[in-house]
């Protein structure tokens, strides 16, 4: 089996120094990364299974920073819109790199998969944005699990190469490291919502007073709990072939954070 080596793989498109030095870029979604390159690994896709993980890596990354282009107007400074500018076009070149790798690989259909994907995650997001606009009330599970869909959404594109017995312990795993990443994310924005972009569960202003903040925080805490022990339990049961080994690195990772979380309020972790 080869190693994963997305990151390496990505770091010459990643790392133009005009790109980084006005604007932050978004990190890799590397466990989401790491779960699709070990199935792959055990795929009759494996040859291509490092093709496949730089070009969703781009893909995800050029999606994230679109994410973060906030409105401007003709009174912001210079290095705001110069910085907002080269997210927009920051977010095109990444993607367009994904064509290139794919047609260069001879992809040509994973090419359709994956712009069939983008698509989907674009209107996706609009809805769910019109519907916490109709809905102030929506609730926070219904919110992470839409969240949690929009990040699985463009790794699912790869569900065709994975069909027969792998195809349900992907879709399982997926969810649940989908899920706990929106709900890492949230807490994040719940405990420094000025430091965090993107959106957010009802744009931070569910949390009215400090005892709406600490209950959104718990909440969001037992969710990180309860996916870090089904996502230990689901890779428990994979069948041969999947380099459990590695996947256990992003079970350590998800019990740290969910360890973490209530460190942070002084807790004992269940």
């Amino acid at each position: 089996m080869k190693p994963y080596c997305v990151p390496e793989k990505t770091e010459k498109y990643i790392g133009y120094d005009m790109i980084q030095n006005h604007t932050d870029i978004p990190a890799l979604p590397d466990a989401r990364l790491r779960l699709l390159h070990a199935f792959l690994e055990a795929s009759p896709a494996a040859a291509k299974s490092e093709v496949y993980g730089t070009v969703t890596a781009l893909l995800q990354v050029g999606l994230d920073i679109h994410d973060r282009v906030a409105p401007g107007d003709d009174s912001e400074e210079e290095r705001a819109m110069r910085s907002r500018q080269l997210k927009v076009l920051a977010g095109d070149y990444y993607s367009s790199r994904f064509y290139e790798l794919l047609a260069g690989a001879g992809e040509i259909g994973m090419v359709a998969e994956l712009s069939r994907a983008i698509a989907d995650v674009n209107r996706r997001k609009m809805e769910l944005y019109l519907r916490m606009q109709r809905e102030p009330q929506l609730g926070l599970d219904d919110y992470l699990n839409e969240m949690a869909g929009l990040k699985a959404r463009l790794f699912e594109g790869f569900d065709g190469l994975l069909d027969g017995p792998l195809l349900p312990h992907w879709n399982r795993l997926l969810t649940l490291v989908s899920l706990h990443e929106a709900a890492a994310e949230e807490l994040q924005a719940a405990g420094d919502r000025q430091a965090y972009e993107g959106l957010t569960f009802r744009g931070g202003s569910a949390a009215g007073s400090p005892e709406d903040a600490e209950a959104l925080r718990e909440r969001l805490s037992r969710q990180l709990r309860r996916t870090a022990a089904d996502f230990e339990a689901a890779v428990s049961e994979l069948p041969g072939g999947i380099d459990v080994q590695a996947l256990r690195l992003l079970t350590e990772r998800f019990a740290a954070s969910a360890g973490g979380a209530d460190e942070a309020k002084g807790e004992v972790k269940e």
